[in-house]
């Protein structure tokens, strides 16, 4: 399984699945992206597919040859090769729905051809296996092409992280607030990390994301709710993924992960070798919604989050 997409609300724990995806072997791209090189260099012959169809064949054949004859060269290949990896980046995010940039250093040119690549061609270019992290999955504006391909193949396989919506609200205005002002690069994060720091303490803080609709988070939540319900994507829960440091069991998150590993072709044996939750992340806590929390908080989230917005019952 060479690609996957992973679709996580802001504020649901994502670092409590993604460092075991990783460790799976997927690079992270998307809203977790790594560098655009895989851990693992690739190799001429997985090379090859993506340079031919970001440069044309008789460009790409040249690159590798002047490659084998002169390895001096090596520095021209590779940045012909990484700028194909960043413009194929860019399709990628925008097949899925999701905003970019209008200026972009890459050649325009290069990212227009790897556009035109039909989803089988696509879904195999990028070398390596790699794990695409998305907060939305918006049947609206996901690319028909890429939606009619999964339903006809099942790939690329989603996965869905679904958490409690105070929970995951709470986390994120806590990810927000940081003293440090780190809450990366996401323009809706810039926009609320300077309206929530502007509020006295965390009651107005809850009071303000529960009664605007705008907060990052409940579009998402709801643009993501057929996830619950498709069979052909697997859902796995913050509660389950937690561990006994933040609320959950061992039991849950070894059965979670036995889940994820046998999704992706792997002995269930496997998650036993995955990595813990990372330390000192109190948002990450179950039930931190309730912690933080009154009455008038219970009840906005109530009315801000209907029967329809929740999972179904298990």
């Amino acid at each position: 399984m060479q690609q996957l997409v992973v679709v996580s609300p802001p504020g649901s724990g994502i670092e409590l699945l993604h460092p075991a995806i990783t460790a799976l072997g997927y690079t992270p791209r998307g809203t977790q992206n790594a560098p655009a090189e895989s851990p693992a260099p690739a190799r001429p012959g997985e090379v090859f597919p993506l340079l031919e169809a970001a440069y044309g064949q008789q460009e790409a054949v040249q690159l590798l040859q002047d490659h084998h004859h002169d390895p001096t060269t090596t520095i021209r290949l590779q940045n012909a090769y990484h700028q194909a990896v960043l413009a194929l980046w860019r399709v990628w995010w925008k097949r899925l729905g999701q905003p970019v940039t209008a200026h972009t250093p890459l050649d325009t040119a290069v990212e227009e051809r790897l556009a035109r690549q039909d989803d089988a061609h696509l879904i195999s270019m990028l070398p390596g296996r790699n794990a695409w992290y998305t907060p939305e999955l918006d049947l609206t504006r996901v690319d028909g092409g890429l939606l009619r391909h999964w339903t006809a193949t099942g790939q690329p396989a989603i996965f869905y992280l679904h958490r409690d919506p105070g929970d995951r609200i709470t986390n994120l205005i806590q990810h927000l607030c940081r003293e440090d002002g780190r809450v990366g690069t996401i323009p809706a994060y810039l926009v609320y990390r300077d309206i929530l720091m502007t509020l006295p303490s965390m009651d107005a803080r809850l009071t303000h994301a529960l009664t605007d609709p705008h907060f990052p988070g409940h579009a998402s939540a709801r643009q993501t709710a057929w996830l619950h319900h498709h069979p052909a994507v697997v859902t796995l829960t913050a509660e389950d993924l937690a561990g006994p440091g933040y609320g959950g069991t061992d039991h849950g998150r070894l059965t979670a992960l036995s889940r994820l590993a046998g999704a992706l072709g792997q002995p269930p044996s496997a998650a036993a070798t995955l990595p813990g939750p990372p330390p000192g992340r109190p948002g990450l806590t179950t039930g931190v919604f309730q912690q933080h929390s009154h009455t008038h908080h219970r009840q906005l989230l109530d009315m801000l989050y209907t029967s329809a917005d929740r999972p179904p019952a298990p």
